[in-house]
């Protein structure tokens, strides 16, 4: 299954003068940018430059995944003060995760790193099963919709995440990224924590070898590199953010070389190759309900 193509977008060749994750005040890229790119990506720019906006939906919906992550994730109880106890943090989570996994089946919350064309690369899949002895991952969705056939428009963005956390996930299985490639972006291994954090993690039994920055990322890594064989399906899970009822479960065979096409198409926004796309004409239904349409954003907009 292709999730996009470049023909199924206007086309713009202006070149933008200035680094965009500068000009987006980032410092990487997160795999649900790209999957946004195939909603509406001058929407994605736009909400970097102008700031993000909750709804009344979009509060329900998060409202559903801390739900659904309570009922198995587990946290690190000692408070994080600094930057890199957070990171710390993030880590030794991911290894709970990993944990969980393989102890119930089931896991909730496992931020990965990876890197396209130089870009460091994040995301946090939402959920991982364990079926057939392999890992299917799944993402889960809140939407409005009580059931019938959902759009390939509405559905695209959300294939293109999970099969992208499918790709991110395999190349950290077969340790194409590590501590070390972390820590040119991040620059961890300059990085101290906190006495206080230290003492905490003590306190709860931590090991001496685990107490710093390289020491539980470099864990992490080989953890995940022990991970089981990955499934070639990705699922979507549905969720009526109304009533919590499920909507649908849709799934989609992993096809590196479709996923790859859509990259390319992606990445080429991210290089500074092109401007942000908006939406093709058959598909400006979806200016409806974007609030910058008519004001940052005139494409379709007619006066």
């Amino acid at each position: 299954m292709t999730i996009g193509r470049q023909s199924d977008y206007m086309s713009n060749t202006t070149t933008p003068k200035t680094n965009v994750l500068e000009k987006l005040h980032k410092k990487s890229i997160s795999a649900k940018d790209i999957a946004t790119q195939f909603w509406c990506e001058k929407q994605m720019e736009l909400s970097y430059l102008y700031g993000f906006k909750t709804n009344k939906a979009m509060d329900k919906g998060s409202a559903i995944h801390q739900q659904m992550q309570v009922q198995v994730y587990r946290e690190l109880t000692v408070e994080a003060l600094t930057w890199p106890d957070k990171m710390y943090k993030t880590a030794y989570e991911n290894i709970l995760t990993m944990s969980t996994l393989m102890e119930k089946g089931v896991a909730r919350e496992l931020k990965i790193y990876g890197a396209i064309n130089g870009f460091l690369v994040v995301g946090q899949i939402d959920e991982l099963r364990m079926d057939g002895g392999k890992i299917v991952i799944v993402e889960n969705k809140t939407t409005g919709d009580r059931g019938g056939k959902m759009s390939p428009e509405y559905t695209r963005p959300h294939f293109v995440q999970a099969l992208l956390y499918r790709k991110l996930l395999e190349e950290l299985k077969k340790q194409l990224f590590n501590f070390q490639n972390l820590d040119v972006y991040y620059k961890l291994s300059q990085s101290t924590l906190s006495a206080e954090f230290v003492s905490g993690l003590k306190s709860i039994g931590v090991k001496d070898e685990l107490l710093s920055i390289r020491g539980i990322y470099t864990s992490m890594f080989e953890k995940m590199g022990r991970l089981p064989d990955l499934s070639d399906n990705v699922m979507i899970h549905y969720v009526n953010r109304s009533n919590n009822e499920v909507v649908a479960d849709l799934t989609v065979k992993y096809d590196i070389g479709a996923l790859n096409k859509d990259l390319i198409y992606a990445m080429k926004y991210w290089n500074g190759e092109r401007d942000a796309n908006a939406v093709p004409e058959a598909e400006k239904w979806k200016c409806r309900v974007c609030r910058f349409f008519g004001d940052k954003c005139l494409t379709w907009y007619q006066k």
